[in-house]
């Protein structure tokens, strides 16, 4: 088994990126545990020596903190692709949020972000909001939230154009599926349109299945699309997210 698992996990830790989205998809990270704290911690390191030497750098962690009816959860990514003396990719975010629970299926939950992304021409891009998430159905095996809130955001672009700010409606509906005890598939599409142009709007979906290697280390595959009306200066409208790697929970 062991002697299998090291070629796998070589190969997974190697990356095929297209186009980050500028919607982050916070609820695949969101999990519930018996525990007051609790995380897991992501990373991964490809080096390429060709014509030029290309290095090709990924972290992440999720953390949680859950006491009582008040649960805040905070997520880090940071993505670094160079060639040479060439940045060719730095993206990341940060985000925070907090969930109380007013019963067992609603709950208030107030967020905030801070993003930013050369590839597609983002400075930055911070936001913050507060709504209210309902918890359809929350079985042992499949669950089913859906989420409405108010956010306010500000971009700030890499070119010389003035920023945006916006007031947007964040709605969001999750599946949530255990196969079984070695495998998980989960689903969610968000739709953020602005309140002063509903044509100005951003509509993503990202679909990801999680299989156990061994102990608390999992194989992830994630796809994502993404769609926004008004993207930056020379950028497509419609770009795509194909990613796989490891996971280490604790």
């Amino acid at each position: 088994m062991y002697r299998f698992l090291f070629p796998v996990i070589i190969l997974v830790i190697s990356t095929f990126n297209n186009l980050d989205a500028q919607v982050v998809n916070i609820e695949k990270q969101r999990t519930d545990k018996n525990k007051a704290f609790y995380g897991n911690l992501q990373a991964s390191l490809q080096y390429e020596d060709s014509k030029k030497v290309i290095w090709q750098n990924t972290v992440s962690s999720d953390l949680y903190l859950r006491t009582g009816r008040h649960y805040l959860m905070s997520f880090t990514s940071w993505d670094y692709i160079s060639a040479g003396k060439e940045n060719l990719q730095d993206k990341g975010y940060e985000h925070l949020r907090y969930n109380y629970f007013i019963d067992s299926i609603f709950a208030i939950e107030a967020f905030g972000q801070y993003q930013f992304n050369d590839l597609r021409k983002i400075k930055y891009r911070s936001l913050g909001g507060l709504g209210l998430r309902l918890n359809i159905i929350a079985g042992d095996s499949l669950k089913w939230f859906t989420g409405l809130s108010a956010m306010y955001e500000e971009r700030q672009f890499t070119y010389n154009a003035a920023g945006q700010y916006h007031w947007r409606i964040n709605l969001y509906t999750n599946l949530l599926w255990n196969i079984s005890e070695a495998a998980k598939l989960s689903g969610i599409v968000y739709f953020q349109p602005s309140v002063q142009d509903f044509s100005n709007h951003n509509i993503a979906g990202e679909a990801q299945i999680q299989i156990r290697l061994i102990h608390k280390l999992s194989l992830v595959v994630n796809t994502t699309l993404t769609y926004e009306t008004q993207p930056p200066k020379d950028v497509t409208n419609f770009y795509s997210v194909v990613r796989n790697g490891i996971k280490w929970e604790f």
